[in-house]
């Protein structure tokens, strides 16, 4: 196989990889969750929390974005969200997102090349015949390179009380979620983010989790609509 077609052939492999993979999309989400040892508190649901906006956020309207679908998911897993700071909510709930510096990684994609054909010649007392079989093919694994980057999602839950007097930072909680690909957009991939950190929300993971979460997941898809 000479080196343009061969090019042509990875090139095609590629691409239908690429359908294949949006037609059943699934994302690998990295979490990890920390409990306060001096402070061994069971985020419980029904518990009063508040989500507090980033002031010097980048972009405050993603921001508020982010804010609402984390207040969602608060909802959706059976917390109660504090509106306002006056309400005395238990727990004050500080989030923060980002993308890490790209790199370059290198990844094999499959080139399948089929056998070809060879006939077969028998000889015996009736006289010759032919036949035709078909020859295994094979299978070979191209490499090539892409550069990939860090989605990041964190969230820290500090006591109400030490917050709103004097606004002293008691760690209940921290989780803490990434997501690693090729050119994913921060916006669609905060849903995944947020998905799977609530996956372990007030857990002490203990280790890192892996959470697979596929493109059609409902929780994903209400987060997508707000």
């Amino acid at each position: 196989m000479g080196p343009r077609i061969l090019t042509a052939c990875i090139k095609g492999a590629l691409f239908l990889l690429l359908i294949l993979l949006q037609g059943c999309a699934s994302y690998t989400v990295k979490v990890d969750g920390f409990r306060n040892p001096d402070r061994p508190l069971i985020v419980a649901p029904g518990t009063t929390i508040h989500v507090v906006e980033d002031k010097e956020a980048k972009n405050p309207l993603f921001d508020k974005e982010v804010t609402r679908k984390i207040e969602s998911m608060l909802k959706l897993k059976g917390y109660t969200i504090s509106q306002s700071q006056s309400d005395s909510p238990v727990y004050y709930l500080l989030h923060g997102y980002g993308i890490g510096q790209e790199r370059t990684v290198t990844r094999t994609v499959p080139l399948y090349q089929p056998g070809g054909t060879a006939t077969v010649t028998k000889t015996g007392p009736s006289g010759t015949s032919y036949s035709t079989i078909q020859l295994p093919g094979s299978t070979t694994y191209v490499p090539y390179t892409t550069s990939v980057s860090d989605k990041w999602l964190s969230l820290k839950i500090v006591d109400g009380k030490d917050y709103k007097g004097s606004g002293t930072m008691t760690d209940i909680w921290i989780g803490e979620a990434t997501v690693t690909g090729e050119g994913l957009d921060l916006r669609d991939m905060i849903n995944y983010l947020i998905v799977g950190i609530f996956d372990h929300f007030g857990e002490n993971t203990g280790k890192r989790i892996v959470v697979d979460i596929k493109a059609d997941d409902p929780q994903v898809k209400a987060l997508s609509a707000q």
